[in-house]
Protein backbone atom coordinates (compact mmCIF):
# COMPACT_ATOMS: atom_id res chain seq x y z
CA UNK A 1 0.00 0.00 0.00
CA UNK A 2 1.82 3.38 -1.08
CA UNK A 3 1.68 6.20 1.82
CA UNK A 4 -1.69 8.13 -0.16
CA UNK A 5 -3.64 4.88 -0.43
CA UNK A 6 -3.13 4.79 3.83
CA UNK A 7 -4.43 8.34 4.00
CA UNK A 8 -8.24 9.37 4.46
CA UNK A 9 -9.69 11.06 1.78
CA UNK A 10 -9.96 13.92 3.61
CA UNK A 11 -7.43 16.27 5.88
CA UNK A 12 -6.01 14.90 9.59
CA UNK A 13 -7.05 15.47 12.64
CA UNK A 14 -4.59 15.96 15.40
CA UNK A 15 -5.19 12.59 16.78
CA UNK A 16 -4.75 10.87 13.84
CA UNK A 17 -1.19 12.54 12.89
CA UNK A 18 -0.65 11.20 16.97
CA UNK A 19 -1.39 7.79 15.57
CA UNK A 20 1.15 8.00 12.48
CA UNK A 21 3.54 9.01 14.49
CA UNK A 22 3.53 5.93 16.56
CA UNK A 23 3.46 3.85 13.76
CA UNK A 24 6.31 1.71 12.72
CA UNK A 25 6.19 3.10 9.44
CA UNK A 26 7.35 6.72 9.87
CA UNK A 27 10.23 8.11 12.17
CA UNK A 28 8.06 11.43 12.08
CA UNK A 29 5.02 12.96 10.53
CA UNK A 30 4.43 16.66 10.75
CA UNK A 31 1.90 18.96 10.23
CA UNK A 32 3.40 21.78 8.35
CA UNK A 33 0.60 24.02 8.78
CA UNK A 34 -0.37 25.14 12.21
CA UNK A 35 -3.94 24.82 11.19
CA UNK A 36 -6.50 21.69 11.73
CA UNK A 37 -7.18 19.42 10.45
CA UNK A 38 -3.74 18.89 8.64
CA UNK A 39 -3.75 19.60 4.92
CA UNK A 40 -0.09 19.75 4.34
CA UNK A 41 2.07 16.80 6.08
CA UNK A 42 5.83 15.60 5.92
CA UNK A 43 6.41 12.22 6.15
CA UNK A 44 10.29 10.85 7.40
CA UNK A 45 11.78 7.60 7.43
CA UNK A 46 15.34 6.55 7.67
CA UNK A 47 15.54 6.59 4.15
CA UNK A 48 13.51 9.01 2.55
CA UNK A 49 11.19 12.51 3.37
CA UNK A 50 7.83 12.65 1.09
CA UNK A 51 5.50 15.98 0.96
CA UNK A 52 1.70 15.39 0.73
CA UNK A 53 -0.85 17.65 0.01
CA UNK A 54 -4.32 17.40 0.50
CA UNK A 55 -7.36 19.32 -2.02
CA UNK A 56 -10.43 19.01 -1.85
CA UNK A 57 -10.82 18.14 -5.54
CA UNK A 58 -8.18 15.87 -5.92
CA UNK A 59 -7.26 14.48 -2.94
CA UNK A 60 -3.64 13.36 -1.28
CA UNK A 61 -0.75 13.67 -3.71
CA UNK A 62 3.05 13.44 -3.01
CA UNK A 63 4.22 16.89 -3.55
CA UNK A 64 7.97 16.30 -2.74
CA UNK A 65 10.38 13.18 -2.15
CA UNK A 66 13.85 13.93 -0.91
CA UNK A 67 16.26 10.96 -0.51
CA UNK A 68 18.36 10.77 1.85
CA UNK A 69 22.10 9.24 2.36
CA UNK A 70 25.41 10.70 3.61
CA UNK A 71 24.99 13.88 1.80
CA UNK A 72 21.58 14.74 2.59
CA UNK A 73 20.73 15.00 6.37
CA UNK A 74 16.99 14.25 7.62
CA UNK A 75 16.78 18.10 8.30
CA UNK A 76 17.72 18.54 4.50
CA UNK A 77 14.61 16.88 3.40
CA UNK A 78 12.49 17.93 5.37
CA UNK A 79 12.94 21.77 5.08
CA UNK A 80 13.29 20.80 1.26
CA UNK A 81 10.15 19.15 1.57
CA UNK A 82 8.35 21.97 3.59
CA UNK A 83 9.44 24.49 0.62
CA UNK A 84 7.89 22.35 -1.47
CA UNK A 85 4.19 22.67 0.20
CA UNK A 86 4.51 26.12 0.67
CA UNK A 87 5.70 26.37 -2.83
CA UNK A 88 2.84 24.34 -4.28
CA UNK A 89 0.28 25.91 -1.67
CA UNK A 90 1.17 29.62 -3.17
CA UNK A 91 0.74 28.01 -6.70
CA UNK A 92 -3.05 28.39 -6.31
CA UNK A 93 -3.41 24.91 -5.43
CA UNK A 94 -4.82 26.25 -2.03
CA UNK A 95 -8.49 26.77 -1.42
Amino acid sequence: MSLIESLPARPLEPQELTSLNRADAFELVVAVEDDSPARSLLFATEAWVKAAAYEDDAGWSVVETVELDEETERIDGLQACEEAILSFRDDGNEE
